[in-house]
Parts: structure tokens; C-alpha cells; sequence
């Protein structure tokens, strides 16, 4: 009898966590990345210079050698992601916003959905489920709502469409090498900043699973952040600008 060995695709998937001033919501987070059913994870803990009175410092620290804790001067979101980009391990970056959580399929499913497709350097989104300061259930925002199948995988359409939640893509890593990184002058949109780079160049693919709890709540800093109404017009203005006539097609 012949023993046929079949690739298993198992990449390393690096979970990074960016948090400043996280004590209230960041135990959920980490505990929700570690919680995964994928086994083949990093998590990163980037402390972005919190100013807490250690309170993030110490949360983070309790986590021992389940993490990797990274903590740097402040500079923002963007500086944040940018460190865990630059240590991580992984083929794959997976972003997880310090008060948002992952459901434990996660990554799981995601390796499922991509061991399918023939291209490994797909991008993967889905819609995320809106949650409270309490963690209870508000809402959701659904892609394929919005858009026919059809249109869901054609790439720059859901970015456009304002999609898109930075926390349930997965990314592979070449992108970030090949590319470039977040943009560490924009405060606020340096996420969908780089997503349009990336989706003008790279195949996309929506999955229907909903897998990412998305946090609302008055301290996020896209509430507390000067200029940020006139960030996100330059942003969409920046875009048009750069659009080509088969892209606008």
C-alpha cells in the first residue's frame, strides 16, 4: 500500500495587537487571540507609550511567554502596527485593535478559506459584528448586504464602498515588504491609506462568516483625534485623484 503525503497548509499567522492606554478592554482582546482554534499563531503586544500609570504596561506583562509584548515611546496607530510588522514571525498579518475581539474561527477559518484558493496571496475580509462598551451585541456590518457576490471580490470595490474593517482582513506579509507599511503621519486613516495601495495590486476574497467584534465606545481615538473630519476628506479626495479610468470602470 501507498502512502500519498498531501501539503497541509499551515503558514505562521501573526495576531498583532497595537494598544495605548488599553487597561480597560485589552484583557478581552488578548485573551480572544489566544483563544484561537488555529494553532500555528503569534500574538504581538505593541504598548504605543501608554500613559496609564502602568496599567497597560502591567496588564500586557501578565500575559508571561503567551505573548510577545513590545512597548515603544508613543506615536500613534500607525507607528504601533509598523513595530509588529517589523518583528513578526508570521506569513500572515492579522490586526487586532486592542478593544476589539476575534472569535475563536478566526484564523481558523480564514487558512480554511485560503487553503481553497489557488493564489496564497489572496487577501481575506469579511463583515465584523458591531459591540458595546459591554461587549454585548449592537449591530453588523455585512458586505454582501450592500454588494451583489459578484462585486464582492472585485478589489477596490468594497474599499470604496467603505467596507472594509482593517481587523478582519488577513494580509500576507509580502504585501507590507513589496509595498510599504502604515503611514505614520496619517493619525487616523492610515489603514484604509495603505489598503488602497494594496487592493490596486492584489486579488481579494470575501468570506460571508462574521468573525470580528468591532468595540464602539466614547474613548476610541477616532473620537478624540484634532482634524480627523478633515483627514478622512483627504484621504477619499486622494483617491479619486489616483484612480485610473479602468479602475473607475
Amino acid at each position: 500500500m501507498t502512502s500519498v503525503n498531501k501539503h497541509v497548509f499551515t503558514p505562521l499567522v501573526s495576531v498583532i495587537i497595537p494598544v495605548y492606554n488599553g487597561a480597560n478592554y485589552m484583557h478581552e482582546a488578548i485573551d480572544s487571540a489566544l483563544a484561537q482554534t488555529y494553532p500555528h499563531i503569534e500574538v504581538i503586544v505593541i504598548n504605543d507609550g501608554s500613559r496609564d500609570d502602568g496599567a497597560t504596561d502591567e496588564i500586557a506583562q501578565s500575559y508571561g511567554e503567551r505573548i510577545r509584548y513590545i512597548s515603544k515611546p508613543n506615536g500613534g496607530c500607525a507607528s504601533a502596527l509598523n513595530a509588529g510588522i517589523s518583528h513578526m514571525k508570521g506569513e500572515y498579518f492579522s490586526w487586532l485593535s486592542h478593544d476589539d475581539v476575534y472569535k475563536p474561527e478566526k484564523i481558523a477559518h480564514q487558512m480554511e478559506v485560503l487553503s481553497s484558493l489557488d493564489n496564497k496571496d489572496t487577501i481575506l475580509y469579511s463583515g465584523y459584528e458591531i459591540i458595546n462598551s459591554r461587549s454585548k451585541p449592537t449591530g453588523s456590518v455585512k458586505p454582501d448586504a450592500v454588494l451583489p457576490p459578484d462585486k464582492l471580490n472585485i478589489s477596490l470595490l468594497p474599499l470604496l464602498r467603505g467596507l472594509i474593517h482593517g481587523c478582519s482582513l488577513l494580509i500576507p506579509k509580502r504585501y507590507f515588504t513589496e509595498i510599504g507599511v502604515f503611514d505614520e503621519t496619517l493619525p487616523s486613516t492610515q489603514d484604509y491609506a495603505l489598503w488602497f495601495k494594496f487592493f490596486r495590486v492584489a486579488p481579494i476574497h470575501f468570506s460571508p462568516r462574521i468573525h470580528v467584534q468591532s468595540r464602539v465606545h466614547p474613548d476610541q481615538g477616532t473620537h478624540k483625534i484634532l482634524g480627523h473630519i478633515s483627514e478622512c476628506n483627504a484621504l477619499w479626495s486622494g483617491f479619486l485623484r489616483e484612480l485610473s479610468e479602468a479602475e473607475m470602470c
